[in-house]
């Protein structure tokens, strides 16, 4: 990417912005390298490092489970030492279960995979899995702990034809893995290729501003944000009994805040499952801020990390290509509040008076 000229123009954005209206999982690029907007599924966990074993093996069964529920898909996988990519089935893969234990608990356990051959592009369908060594998860200060985490993309069309599968899939692994923060709905696909998330936050900081529905789901950078304080939940998001907890509030409490005929709540061991609507949308900012995600993020303000870190590939001095700041993050961070002026205090009024949304 150059660091002289910006490598998007106002026709590439009005062109990707167009064809995400048409289509939520659209994408946009060329030979070389494509990026897109996926339905994406994330579980951000803590584990019982006595077990850790135990952590590292139920996390290949939920990869085995997932690769399952969506047809064998994967092309290309990573080493879980040296992180390189490889054919999927190369004998330069390890088994994932004997390489588990031989891993000691205060080494990471991550592995990867994806659809996508060019591995600095966004995947289609990806699984990405990273569990953080013992200390980092049992840091005797809670706000220094760190998640581990999966995060799983897939594709929109197949997801509306296996709904009640995933969502199985979903809750089932919620549990199993006492998860304390679960999020789902559409972001930026980061590439199997981290460091290409330097263009993925780019193209964030451009479409953040024309949907108010495109979440941005870091799975590295986020890590030890989530520990601090939740993001605002676009669709689907597990409260737990955790973060419940944080509230003061019971279950039933929760339920009564958030009566309304199109929000879904599911009762697990763990906590609640919330659905907002019957699928996730990407909310296009003309349509005015939706009521759904407003309602949810009214509750749960109080546990809301506002100051999260969005500056994955941090902008530098002189940079062409615009990245979120300190001050953006924290706008983009408030964009259901009542006060806010995300993307603008002139576009939110305007799309009021034109939908009628107050």
């Amino acid at each position: 990417m150059s660091t002289r000229d910006s490598f998007l123009g106002n026709d590439d954005i009005e062109g990707f912005v167009s064809d995400l209206k048409e289509w939520p999982n659209s994408s946009y690029g060329n030979d070389h390298i494509t990026h897109n907007v996926s339905p994406f599924v994330s579980f951000y966990f803590l584990y019982d490092s006595k077990h850790y074993l135990d952590t590292s093996l139920l996390m290949v069964d939920i990869h085995e489970q997932f690769e399952h529920l969506t047809g064998n898909p994967y092309l290309v996988g990573t080493h879980p030492d040296s992180e390189r990519p490889h054919p999927y089935g190369s004998k330069r893969l390890p088994d994932l279960r004997e390489f588990a234990r031989k891993t000691k608990k205060e080494d990471y356990f991550a592995f990867n995979f994806t659809d996508q051959k060019n591995h600095i592009s966004s995947p289609a369908t990806a699984g990405y899995f990273w569990k953080v060594r013992d200390y980092m998860n049992d840091d005797a200060v809670p706000s220094n702990r760190t998640y581990s985490s999966i995060q799983f993309y897939y594709r929109w069309s197949w997801w509306l034809e296996n709904k009640d599968a995933w969502r199985k899939f979903v809750l089932q692994t919620a549990g199993i893995l006492d998860a304390a923060q679960v999020y789902s709905g559409f972001a930026m696909a980061t590439p199997l290729a981290y460091g290409s998330r330097s263009e993925v936050s780019v193209w964030e900081r451009s479409l953040t501003t024309h949907f108010y529905g495109l979440d941005i789901d870091d799975y590295l950078g986020m890590h030890g944000e989530l520990v601090v304080g939740i993001r605002p939940p676009t669709w689907g998001f597990l409260l737990s009994d955790t973060w419940r907890e944080k509230l003061d509030i019971s279950r039933e409490q929760v339920k009564l805040s958030l009566h309304h005929p199109s929000i879904k709540i599911e009762e697990l061991s763990v906590g609640l499952w919330i659905e907002l609507g019957e699928e996730p949308s990407l909310y296009p900012v003309e349509d005015g801020v939706p009521a759904l995600p407003v309602l949810l993020n009214k509750l749960l303000k109080p546990i809301r990390h506002d100051h999260m870190g969005l500056l994955s590939g941090a902008q530098w001095n002189g940079d062409p290509n615009e990245r979120f700041n300190d001050a953006d993050s924290l706008r983009w961070m408030r964009r259901f509040d009542a006060d806010s002026d995300w993307p603008s205090a002139e576009l939110r009024q305007r799309a009021a008076k034109t939908t009628g949304k107050q």
